[in-house]
């Protein structure tokens, strides 16, 4: 489910309408081509975006167990770890059993897709078991490294069952390709927001490593071109400009908040030293950002349900 597989291969459709007169001609066509033209909602849109969701929290827990570790706002950072966590199995229950809340409407039924969240399920335990135990202890090392090291192989991981939903439910009549297309490189976007957080935290916190560093910097790259696509359109690959008010004001927010954020992760990426404060401003920013890149995949979410 790379975005790039799905960037240059965008569907666009187009819909028919009668002639104002031929429907006043013949009411009953009216009452017949709506029957035809229904589609029925099952949530396909919101299946998706809970599986992005699912990959934001590959990087978001693994980041707060950092910054609490290391005692930078605590608060925050005790808040993500603790409702990161529960909301794992709340995620992964929903994928399998739907959820009303979650607006996914019925069960997963694909034994392959099934064993898939299964196994996401168990990868986590470990995990989570080190993050309970890390907010009971914020000061043991070994359960705060053990978060966040797995945050590489939970991404991938999520990964995997995310190109599983994607190939099993994107091609659904239910939505169009471009309206996956943003879901992706929005939720894509807020896993690169918080795997940010947790290199910046990761280099501060020790002696410069050089592929964390480098890997910081490809990933501020990687979300600055993401911004601009969405913010700005890319034709090429068939990204539009935002298609409503409150998307385009909603990037707008996310452009301001990464244009203060950035300077700071880019001193970070080439090994200069910043201060206690600016440490807890920048993950404090983050964390706003983050909000802000969840409620952009929750446009992107609706915007894909109301265009039937």
């Amino acid at each position: 489910m790379k975005i790039l597989s799905l960037l240059g291969a965008v569907v666009l459709t187009c819909a028919s309408v009668l002639p104002f007169g031929d429907l006043l001609a013949n009411p009953s066509s009216t009452a017949s081509s709506d029957a035809n033209n229904i589609i029925q909602e099952t949530g396909v849109a919101n299946r998706l975006v809970a599986g992005e969701v699912l990959r934001s929290l590959t990087q978001e827990i693994p980041a707060a167990a950092c910054h609490l570790r290391h005692n930078v706002n605590v608060e925050d950072a005790t808040e993500l770890l603790t409702v990161g966590a529960e909301q794992i199995n709340e995620l992964l229950d929903a994928l399998l059993f739907g959820d009303i809340y979650w607006g996914i409407e019925f069960p997963e039924t694909r034994r392959k897709t099934i064993a898939e969240i299964e196994a996401l399920r168990a990868d986590w335990a470990p995990v989570l078991d080190a993050g309970r135990r890390l907010l009971g202890d914020p000061a043991n090392s070994q359960n705060a490294t053990a978060v966040s090291d797995a945050a590489n192989m939970l991404f991938d991981n999520t990964y995997a069952l995310l190109t599983t939903l994607d190939a099993q439910y994107s091609g659904s009549a239910e939505i169009l390709s471009r309206d996956v297309m943003f879901i992706q490189v929005s939720g894509r976007m807020a896993a690169l927001n918080q795997g940010m957080a947790l290199k910046a935290c990761q280099l501060w916190s020790g002696e410069l490593d050089a592929e964390i560093a480098a890997d910081l910097q490809q990933t501020m790259r990687d979300y600055q071109g993401s911004l601009l696509a969405l913010s700005d359109g890319l034709p090429a690959v068939g990204i539009m400009p935002p298609q409503t008010p409150g998307i385009a004001d909603k990037l707008a927010e996310i452009s301001e908040i990464w244009s203060r954020n950035h300077p700071l992760l880019a001193l970070v990426a080439v090994g200069e030293e910043i201060s206690d404060a600016q440490r807890h401003d920048l993950y404090y920013q983050l964390i706003d950002e983050r909000v802000l890149l969840l409620d952009l995949l929750y446009l992107y979410q609706d915007h894909a349900i109301v265009r039937y």
